[in-house]
């Protein structure tokens, strides 16, 4: 019996955890972004270069530095896009 109730309590549990390895859209969306290359995995350097892009992108006045300002900027476009 005791056997019973833990199988029961085991089934959830794992559906869950192998439910929660999967990507959802958005964090596909974001690991497709930074696989630069395509080829299924994540690089230091890609990582890096899409930082790198990300950073240009945000930092609209070109000061190399983000002000709150531009990441409101860039929550409205985010916004916009959904």
């Amino acid at each position: 019996m005791v056997w019973i109730k833990i199988f029961f309590l085991f089934i959830p549990l794992y559906s869950s955890i192998a439910y929660s390895s999967e990507l959802n859209e958005e964090e596909e969306m974001y690991f497709n972004f930074v696989d630069l290359n395509n080829d299924g995995v994540l690089s230091y350097e890609e990582i890096e270069q899409s930082l790198n892009l990300l950073f240009q992108i945000i930092d609209l006045n070109q000061d190399n530095k983000i002000s709150q300002n531009e990441i409101n900027e860039l929550k409205g476009i985010i916004e916009t896009l959904r």
